[in-house]
């Protein structure tokens, strides 16, 4: 696949051409927002959240990645899916490119996986390669926020996500949307000078950020802190989770009785269909219950 990288491309500036994972391409990220992390910004990346993310732009966490086994699996794969799609549309040639920056704001950042430019017309479009275990009913939000971005720093309005799930191929054409693409971007603004200023989002209930504000204190001095009201809210908090997961229990039993042998529990819904909400596995030698946690 070819470089396409002009130092100028529909207003956009070239920072450069970092390698992922390499020094520059952390530094690069560092100090900016990325497509990726626009999700993250918006509330809509069920892994982290826009507190874990500030703390990091912060410095007040590590902001380098662990690779798990699902990014080592993207990253092996990409090239080779985006030389299927182009097997699969001749009449486009596919080109890598480097990391962008917005002409209006410097930390607004972009490196899509791929350009393509049609041969006859000469019409560009961003591609954008996911994988997951599993196929998706809809394209994901955070992707859709991700993709976005890319068009509204780059001028380009095509886009297209293909997402590759275990032997199963989607390809789906992303909508451009200016409006959508304007208030991502002023909530990006917003998002960056609480960075800039050092004043925290507001706290959102998440493990992400649970987690993010754990790590930040690893040192333990033997004093008090006085907590005032939030310290009556830790402990009705921890009693009405208490009876959460007693209640969780009680109805686990039940269902794990009624099931006996069988692998799934249903239930019927209004409209006369059924569906499985919960699944027995084996686990530790013995068969446990799952809760199947999507929305009805």
């Amino acid at each position: 696949m070819e470089l396409y990288a002009p130092e100028i491309l529909n207003d956009a500036k070239l920072l450069g051409i970092y390698e992922s994972g390499s020094p520059e391409w952390h530094a690069a990220r560092t100090f900016s927002v990325g497509g990726s992390e626009v999700g993250t910004i918006l509330g809509l990346n069920p892994y982290e959240s826009a507190y874990a993310l500030w703390a990091k732009k912060t410095g007040k966490i590590p902001s380098q990645i662990k690779e798990n086994w699902a990014i080592r699996f993207g990253k092996a794969f990409e090239s080779p899916i985006l030389g299927l799609w182009e097997e699969e549309h001749p009449d486009w040639e596919l080109f890598e490119t480097g990391t962008y920056q917005d002409a209006e704001y410097d930390f607004m950042h972009v490196n899509p996986d791929a350009l393509a430019r049609h041969r006859e017309t000469g019409e560009w479009q961003i591609i954008e390669v996911k994988t997951a275990r599993q196929t998706w009913d809809v394209v994901p939000p955070a992707y859709i926020a991700q993709v976005l971005h890319y068009a509204g720093v780059l001028k380009i309005q095509r886009m297209s996500l293909v997402a590759v799930a275990g032997m199963t191929w989607n390809e789906y054409e992303i909508p451009f949307n200016q409006l959508q693409i304007d208030i991502q971007r002023e909530a990006i603004v917003r998002f960056w000078e609480s960075v800039i200023n050092d004043i925290k989002p507001d706290w959102d209930g998440s493990e992400s950020t649970y987690n993010a504000v754990r790590i930040q204190h690893p040192e333990i001095e033997p004093r008090e802190a006085f907590l005032g009201d939030i310290g009556f809210e830790l402990i009705d908090a921890q009693k009405d989770a208490d009876r959460a997961a007693q209640r969780l229990l009680y109805a686990k039993s039940q269902a794990l009785f009624k099931m006996g042998i069988a692998k799934w529990g249903t239930v019927r819904l209004d409209d006369g269909t059924t569906k499985r909400v919960a699944s027995r596995q084996i686990r530790g030698g013995s068969p446990v219950l799952i809760t199947n946690r999507k929305e009805m």
